[in-house]
C-alpha cells in the first residue's frame, strides 16, 4: 500500500472522549487499523489518474471518519468533494481569509462559531440570516458570499472533534425580511451546495434548529427541505421564540451571551463581537492552514 512519511508522524489530537466515540460510532478502533485505512484510500486515489488530490494522512483521514471507515462510501465523499469545487469555480477558485469581503462576512455575525464546545463536545454554529446586506449581495454577487460559506466550512472541517463529534447548526431567523430571503435564495444554489454539505464535506451535522422563524417560513422551509436528506429532516427542529430546549441539548456555557437568559450568571462563550473580534486574531493562522488545499484545487483537473 502506498506510504507517506507523515503516516507514522500523525499524532491525533482528539481527546480522550473523542476517542472513545470514535471508536464506539465511527469504528476507528486502534492507530494500526487507521494507518492501513488511510494507506488503502492513498492507493486507489493514486491509482485515479484524472483525480488531483491531497494524500496526507489528515486529509484522507477526515473522510474515512465522515463515512464510517467505509472504504467505498469514504472515496465517493472524496471524489464528490472535487467534483462539486471543480463544477462550482465562482465559490472555490482563489479563496483567501484576508479577502476584505470575508473579512466583513465574519465581521457581520453571518457565521458564528465559539470556540467552546456544548456538552457534547460539539462545535455550534449560529447563522443568522437577517445579518445579509442586501445591498452587499446586489454588489458582490450571491456567488461571493457562497465562497466566504465554503472557506469557514474548510477551516472547521479541519477540527479532528468536529470530524468526530459534529456539528450543531443554528438557524436564527431574527430581522429576516422576504428582501433579504429573495436575494440570496437560488434554488441551484441551494441544491448544489446542500449535496456537497451532505455528502461530501467532512463534517457530521448532528443537529438542525430554526430559531424565531418569521411569518413566511413555510416559504422557507418549502424551498429547502427538497434539498435536504431524510437523516437531516429528522434532524431539524423549529423552536420558535424559545431557546429553552436548545440550552437543554447544548448546554448554556457554549453559546453567546446574547442568546442566554438575562438573568444567567454561569459560564458563556463570550459576547457575539468578542467571538467575531477572535476570528480575526487567528485570522493569519487560517490563512496558512487553509492555503495548501486551495493551491492543489487551483491546479486540480478532471477528465
Amino acid at each position: 500500500m502506498a506510504e507517506e512519511a507523515g503516516d507514522t508522524e500523525f499524532v491525533s489530537q482528539l481527546c480522550d472522549s473523542s476517542k472513545q466515540k470514535a471508536k464506539e460510532e465511527l469504528g476507528e478502533r486502534n492507530a494500526r487499523d487507521t494507518v492501513i485505512a488511510v494507506q488503502t484510500l492513498r492507493q486507489w486515489v493514486k491509482e485515479q489518474p484524472w483525480l488531483r488530490t491531497p494524500t496526507d494522512f489528515a486529509f484522507l483521514l477526515r473522510f474515512l471518519r465522515f463515512r464510517k471507515f467505509s472504504q467505498l462510501e469514504a472515496r465517493k465523499a472524496l471524489e464528490k468533494f472535487w467534483t462539486t469545487r471543480s463544477s462550482r469555480p465562482e465559490w472555490c477558485r482563489s479563496l483567501d481569509p484576508e479577502d476584505p469581503l470575508f473579512q466583513k462576512v465574519i465581521k457581520s455575525g453571518i457565521f458564528t462559531c465559539p470556540a467552546v464546545r456544548d456538552k457534547q463536545n460539539r462545535r455550534v454554529i449560529i447563522m443568522r440570516f437577517g445579518s445579509f446586506d442586501v445591498n452587499m449581495i446586489k454588489k458582490e454577487g450571491i456567488g461571493r458570499l457562497w465562497k466566504c460559506g465554503m472557506l469557514f466550512y474548510d477551516w472547521l472541517s479541519r477540527d479532528e472533534n468536529v470530524q468526530v463529534n459534529g456539528v450543531v447548526l443554528i438557524a436564527d431567523y431574527s430581522s429576516l425580511t422576504m428582501q433579504i430571503f429573495t436575494a440570496i435564495a437560488n434554488r441551484d444554489d441551494q441544491r448544489d451546495f446542500m449535496s456537497y454539505f451532505q455528502q461530501a464535506l467532512p463534517v457530521r451535522a448532528k443537529s438542525m434548529n430554526a430559531y424565531n422563524e418569521p411569518a413566511f417560513f413555510d416559504v422557507i422551509f418549502a424551498f429547502i427541505s427538497p434539498f435536504l436528506s431524510k437523516k437531516l429532516k429528522d434532524r431539524f427542529h423549529i423552536h420558535g421564540r424559545s431557546l429553552v430546549k436548545i440550552y437543554a441539548e447544548v448546554g448554556h456555557a457554549c453559546l453567546p451571551q446574547e442568546y442566554l437568559p438575562d438573568d444567567y450568571e454561569g459560564p458563556h462563550a463570550g459576547t457575539l463581537a468578542q467571538i467575531h473580534g477572535d476570528y480575526t486574531v487567528v485570522q493569519r493562522r487560517i490563512y496558512v492552514i487553509l492555503r495548501w488545499i486551495h493551491c492543489v484545487q487551483e491546479d486540480t483537473r478532471y477528465a
